[in-house]
């Protein structure tokens, strides 16, 4: 179980880094066909508009993860949760948010099924 949450964190991670977020091709193959997201209005997005949304991304966006933990819910399926930090280089400004993926294995791989994220409120220094 080790080696799957290490792979399906790493298949996290590259989601979240710039150059992927500029692949469309890769953003393609790592979203499943069927992927939608609950999105922080509420509303949900499909795979089209996520991987628009990703290629117009702010690049002074840096991204880090803690307290990834997966649970096995199938030999196909994979939910993951952990909280990511996502930091803008150019103002400093950091929001946290705690990260919900569903990951299914595809002939392909794994793809991201499903993901939603809930803001969380940095307290004050």
């Amino acid at each position: 179980m080790e080696h799957l949450s290490q792979q399906i964190k790493a298949l996290e991670e590259t989601l979240l880094r710039r150059h992927t977020r500029l692949d469309r091709k890769m953003l393609q193959n790592l979203l499943h066909d069927d992927f939608e997201e609950v999105g922080a209005s509420g509303n949900i997005v499909t795979k089209a508009d996520a991987i628009e949304w990703l290629l117009r991304e702010d690049d002074n966006t840096q991204w880090s993860l803690s307290g990834f933990r997966i649970r096995q819910l199938s030999n196909e399926l994979v939910l993951a949760n952990y909280c990511a930090e996502k930091m803008n280089s150019a103002n400093g400004i950091i929001k946290r948010s705690m990260r919900s993926s569903l990951w299914k294995k595809t002939a392909a791989g794994w793809a991201m099924l499903f993901h939603q994220g809930t803001s969380l409120e940095l307290a004050d220094s």
